[in-house]
């Protein structure tokens, strides 16, 4: 009997930061299937398992995790993210665009989210089957 894993992809992708509002930019509080949206700043207090992130859905299905071996790095702890949105800037744009989910307009205009990322994504484990291990996203 064969035990399967994940396989794992990097590329990099131009990042930026959105946040949970009600304008019509922004897109809401929910994720795509009517889940809360899931903050970096409250993965970062540990009062989240993981960070929404919009990407292409075409690509990505929903619940794909991703980790961010800069943002590991940046606050000294794993940090999951999952692809749980998606809107009309990521439509055919495949691995390019991806868009973190911040606590506010000031946090999604932070630096540290606006910028190329090396991203690695866990193909075939979606969010159903468990947290991201830390040791999975070094390349």
């Amino acid at each position: 009997m064969s035990t399967a894993f994940p396989k794992m992809i990097s590329f990099r992708a131009r990042a930026t930061g959105y946040y949970p509002d009600a304008s019509p930019l922004e897109g809401g509080f929910v994720d795509r299937i009517g889940n809360p949206l899931h903050t970096l700043q409250d993965v970062i207090a540990d009062q989240s398992p993981y960070v929404s992130c919009a990407m292409d859905s075409d690509v990505f299905p929903y619940g794909t995790r991703l980790c961010i071996p800069e943002m590991d790095a940046l606050f000294k702890k794993p940090i999951e993210f999952r692809v749980v949105d998606t809107g009309q800037a990521f439509e055919g744009k495949g691995t390019a665009r991806i868009d973190i989910c911040c606590a506010d307009k000031a946090a999604s205009e932070l630096d540290m989210v606006n910028k190329e990322l090396l991203i690695v994504a866990l193909t075939g484990c979606h969010a159903s089957q468990g947290r991201l291990e830390h040791d999975k996203c070094e390349l």
